[in-house]
C-alpha cells in the first residue's frame, strides 16, 4: 500500500511564547495558524528547530501540537517533529501525536551522543513502531545534528516499516534527487529556504522552512508557479525572498522572526534561552535591512498572484 505524499508550503511553525522566552502563548499560536492559512500555506510543520521543541518540556510539546490541531480543523496537513535527546521520549511523543491524527510525525537522529549506523536505524525503527502506520519523516539537518542522512543511509531506513519521507535541510541537492529516486511514494521536502526554487525544480514536493512564517504568501506563489510550470516567476519570487532572508541572518534569526510577527499583530514573545532576544541595535538593523528588501510589499504582491490563481 503506498502512502499519501504530502506536499506544499508548510512553515515550520514558530512556537509563540511570553515576554520572556518561559511559557507558551497558546492564544497568538491560533491566530498564527489562521493567519498563515489564510494566506495560502498548504499546512505546517510543529515543534521542529524553528519552534523550539527541544527546547520545551513534553507537556508544552503535547500543549502545542493539540492546540494547532485542533485550530487547524484540517485545512493543512500538519507534520509534527517529535525527535528527542532520547529516544523513549520521541516515542512517547509520537504515541501522542498519532492519538490526534496527524499526517506524519518526524524525527532527527540522536544528537549530543554519536551512536553508529546501527542505532540510528534502531532509533527510527522504535520510532515508527511507536507511530503506528502514521508516517514516519526522518528529519536530516546536519548542520545541527552533526549526523547526515545521505541517500545510501536513507535507503536503509527505507526498510523499517512505517519511514516514508524525509525533510531534507542541506545544500547537497545532488543527494536530495538521489533520495527522491529510492521510492516513488517517498515523501521530500525542501528544508533550506534560500534554496526551495532548487528542491522544487529537483523534484521535491514541497517545503518546509522558517520564514515561511513571515512570507507564508511569496513561498506559496513560489510553489504554484513552480507547479505550473513557471519557473521565470518562481525563480524572481525566489531571488526576492532571498533579499528578506538576508536581513534575517544578519541578526539572530528566530528572534527576528518573532519580532517581525509580533510586529504584524501576532505576540510572539522572545525565544526560549539560551536563545535571545534582540538588542536595540540588531532591532535597528532588522528593520532596516526588512525595509529594503521590502517585505511587506512582497507578500502582498504575492498574496495577489496567489488569489489571481485562486480565480483562474
Amino acid at each position: 500500500m503506498t502512502t499519501p505524499i504530502i506536499r506544499g508550503i508548510l512553515p515550520a511553525l514558530i512556537s509563540p511564547m511570553n515576554q520572556d522566552g518561559t511559557a507558551l502563548n497558546l492564544d497568538s499560536a491560533r491566530r498564527l495558524v489562521d493567519h498563515l492559512l489564510d494566506r495560502g500555506v498548504d499546512g505546517f510543520f510543529v515543534c521542529g528547530g524553528t519552534g523550539e521543541g527541544l527546547l520545551m518540556n513534553l507537556d508544552e510539546r503535547r500543549a502545542l501540537l493539540e492546540t494547532v490541531v485542533e485550530q487547524n480543523r484540517g485545512r493543512g496537513s500538519v507534520v509534527v517533529h517529535i525527535g528527542a535527546l532520547a529516544t523513549p521520549d520521541a516515542m512517547t511523543l509520537a504515541r501522542h501525536a498519532v492519538a490526534l491524527g496527524v499526517d506524519a510525525v518526524a524525527a532527527v537522529p540522536p544528537v549530543y551522543f554519536r551512536v553508529d549506523r546501527k542505532a540510528i536505524i534502531e532509533h527510527y525503527r522504535l520510532i515508527a513502531e511507536a507511530a503506528d502506520g502514521t508516517p514516519t519523516h526522518v528529519y536530516n539537518i546536519p548542520s545541527a545534528t552533526g549526523v547526515e542522512i545521505n541517500a545510501d543511509l536513507m535507503a536503509d531506513l527505507l526498510q523499517i516499516p512505517g519511514v516514508s519521507g524525509i525533510k531534507y535541510s542541506s545544500y547537497n541537492l545532488f543527494d536530495m534527487q538521489r533520495i527522491i529516486n529510492l521510492r516513488g511514494d517517498l515523501t521530500v521536502l525542501s528544508g533550506f529556504d534560500e534554496v526551495c526554487v532548487g528542491g522544487l525544480a529537483l523534484g521535491a514536493h514541497g517545503a518546509i522552512g522558517s520564514t515561511y512564517n513571515v512570507m507564508p504568501s511569496t513561498f506559496s506563489a513560489l510553489f504554484r508557479a513552480a507547479q505550473s510550470g513557471n519557473w521565470e516567476q518562481a525563480r524572481a519570487l525566489q531571488e526576492r525572498a532571498n533579499k528578506v532572508i538576508e536581513a534575517l541572518l544578519n541578526v539572530p534569526i528566530f528572534a527576528a522572526i518573532k519580532l517581525l510577527l509580533t510586529q504584524r499583530g501576532i505576540d510572539c514573545g522572545a525565544p526560549r534561552r539560551p536563545q535571545r532576544p534582540l538588542t536595540v541595535a540588531e532591532v535597528e538593523i532588522l528593520n532596516g535591512g526588512i525595509a529594503a528588501a521590502d517585505l511587506d510589499g512582497l507578500e502582498a504582491e504575492s498574496l495577489s498572484l496567489l488569489r489571481q490563481t485562486a480565480h483562474a
